[in-house]
């Protein structure tokens, strides 16, 4: 403070000097005291950034800082609100869950009346429109369990079924500096909404062309980007082809622009891989090499290692991944698929068409599926580039089947076809055999022999026992078994001769106590033979579907459970009670992750509180007036601005005497 003070005007200087000195003191000490008066009213060390640069910039940073951490603040409240909103509504389904495997204990060990069975039945409706309501349960604006879709309900119910609207997108907050949580839970996750994929047993395949991307080729690894060198052993080029994107952008860039010793470098695609040679076809010297430590040439598989490669040089596969982009006539290692035959999705009894015409990429082929009619979702699944269909109705039989070809089996989408494991078959109940025999067969002459499927374990080695059986050899009597061409089932034909003796028709028996037959679809429960009828000039018994697909989820136990009961089928009780089960062990696991999230969001609340405070104490140290010490200064100050008013009263009231 001392330093602002000027010296007390002494010698012989002007009057006007010594006035101008002493009004520049009052001036400063009055500044100075409006400054500290500021500090004393505002609370703030300073009132503009050029008041303290270096102050004022650490102040900014740690009130951006304050701002973040306040904003992370809300939004742990507002997941915290959403959680415990789902944390709720769970636990309310869980005790509906758990009263209705009471129900079903019940249902499974006691002789019914109707009128029992009616009353159960009617408590498991009214459990399936609770279980409605609360899938749909909104909190604030939100559903609750939608995933990423707004404004769209859960489930919708039908009469016999209940269909998934969401999808399954985790819904992440900012929680801290490159932290995100999760705060909602999904509908599949929770309840079960969602079918096992029928995942494609065939991978689609997909051959390199020219728009595609060097980033997509190598399963997803890319191109390393760099430069490519073409030597003829007199002569050297280097190919840039660090800004290549696509793939004809690397036949561009060697297409009319490479010569080596006069001769023309040709580059082309064939059948998905890179080609080149000299443009007049004729034999040379061609090394394709690295430049520096590069890898581009190797990424592109063209890299050569001896001295004279033969021409031309062709590249191995390129391995592209399939992108909702990728042509359907690169699938299937470019050969295609017969797309015009399409395919049919059963639910609820119901064939839909997937008709495929005038689709011409990926997207388009999954579009075509996902607006077939049909309640399901395709996509490419885990990124293993095959084709993935799920159901999303809770409650009905789902499957696959042909339409007018053998485009789902090359798809190997297909429900029902030879490789079907027995195990997988009636809901994964698998196939009972007997200990000798299992299915009786009679031909049309009325002769029967027996098969035995003891060991079998695919769909085709069922139907290599039937045909390969040393007494199913004889062509005027044979019975062949196969697969129906377009629905799902196993199929028994025989060709009976023309003219008398009038032939029977053939006929299966189920034999030795083995539930073979009815397991594998060739009879209905209950019945004890099925009889041939005549499908032009053959018999014909057309088994059916023993592999339909379900969504193993809440709804779909409650509605199998409800068919049971009314059926008075006790085996479909204990499904359906082991169905709910599985749910409970579900919303168990769903639960307990929620308390984890909810842990994780208090202990991320006191992270930032206690962050806070330091950021605030720190902003204060920066940026609020220490009031002592200011309360000081301008005592200070105000004594030093009165003494240079009296100083500048006695510099205006000189005379003569003070030059005397």
């Amino acid at each position: 403070m001392l330093s602002s003070f000027y010296p007390v005007v002494a010698g012989r200087v002007s009057d006007s000097a010594a006035r101008h000195r002493s009004l520049f003191q009052v001036q400063v000490g009055r500044i100075a005291m409006q400054e500290l008066e500021r500090q004393i009213s505002t609370g703030e060390r300073f009132a503009k950034p050029s008041d303290d640069p270096t102050a004022a910039l650490r102040v900014i940073g740690l009130q951006r800082e304050l701002e973040f951490r306040a904003q992370t603040t809300r939004n742990l409240d507002s997941a915290q609100g959403y959680l415990n909103a789902t944390e709720s509504t769970l636990s309310n389904v869980q005790d509906l869950m758990t009263e209705f495997r009471g129900l079903g204990v019940e249902a499974s060990g006691n002789i019914s009346s109707e009128a029992d069975r009616q009353g159960w039945i009617n408590q498991i409706d009214a459990g399936i429109q609770r279980l409605v309501a609360a899938s749909n349960t909104k909190y604030l604006d939100r559903y609750l369990f939608t995933g990423g879709v707004v404004q769209t309900p859960t489930v919708a119910q039908s009469n016999s079924a209940v269909v998934f609207q969401g999808n399954q997108l985790g819904l992440q907050t900012i929680a801290d500096q490159q932290d995100y949580l999760t705060h909602n839970v999904t509908g599949n996750k929770a309840f079960g909404l969602i079918s096992t994929s029928v995942d494609g047993g065939t991978a689609l395949a997909p051959v390199a062309g020219l728009s595609t991307q060097l980033a997509d080729l190598n399963s997803g690894r890319g191109v390393s980007p760099g430069a490519i060198q073409l030597s003829s052993g007199t002569e050297t080029v280097i190919v840039d082809l660090a800004n290549a994107d696509r793939l004809e952008d690397v036949l561009g860039s060697i297409n009319d622009k490479v010569s080596l010793d006069g001769r023309a470098v040709s580059a082309s695609l064939v059948n998905g891989r890179l080609q080149l040679q000299y443009a007049d076809g004729s034999p040379g010297t061609l090394r394709i090499t690295e430049v520096g430590t590069g890898r581009t040439a190797s990424d592109l598989g063209i890299r050569t290692t001896v001295p004279a490669p033969t021409l031309p040089i062709l590249s191995g596969d390129l391995s592209p991944v399939v992108r909702g982009t990728t042509s359907l006539a690169q699938l299937n290692n470019g050969t295609g698929f017969n797309w015009g035959e399409g395919f049919q999705i059963v639910q609820a009894g119901v064939a839909y068409n997937v008709d495929f015409s005038g689709v011409q990429t990926v997207d388009d082929m999954l579009n075509a599926i996902n607006r077939s009619g049909a309640s399901v979702q395709a996509d490419l699944g885990d990124g293993n580039g095959n084709l993935r269909i799920r159901s999303t109705a809770s409650g009905v039989d789902f499957s696959i089947r042909e339409n007018a070809g053998t485009l789902a089996q090359s798809l190997g989408i297909r429900t029902f076809g030879g490789q079907t494991r027995l195990s997988e078959l009636n809901y994964g109940r698998g196939v009972s055999f007997g200990e000798v025999s299992d299915l009786r067969l009679t031909r049309h002459d009325g002769t029967t022999f027996d098969v035995s499927l003891k060991g079998a374990v695919t769909v085709q080695d069922v139907l290599d026992r039937i045909n390969n059986d040393p007494n199913n050899q004889d062509p005027a009597n044979l019975i062949v078994a196969g697969l129906q061409q377009a629905a799902n089932g196993i199929q028994l034909t025989s060709t009976p001769p023309v003219g008398p003796p009038d032939p029977v028709p053939i006929r299966i028996e189920s034999v030795g106590g083995s539930s073979a037959a009815w397991d594998l679809g060739l009879m209905k429960i209950g019945e004890t033979q099925t009889t041939a009828t005549m499908s032009g000039a053959n018999y014909r018994i057309a088994g059916s579907d023993p592999n339909p697909q379900e969504v193993k989820g809440m709804f779909n136990s409650l509605f199998r459970l409800r068919e049971a009961i009314r059926s008075q089928d006790q085996n479909g009780i204990s499904r359906a009670v082991a169905l709910v089960d599985q749910d409970l062990s579900r919303l168990s696991l769903t639960r307990g992750s929620l308390g984890v999230d909810q842990q994780r969001i208090d202990s991320l609340r006191i992270s930032q509180e206690l962050t806070t405070i330091n950021l605030k104490a720190d902003k204060s140290t920066l940026f609020e007036a220490d009031f002592p010490t200011v309360i000081s200064e301008l005592n200070a100050r105000q004594v030093a601005y009165e003494a240079s008013l009296k100083l500048l009263a006695n510099t205006n009231q000189t005379s003569l005497f003070n030059y005397i």
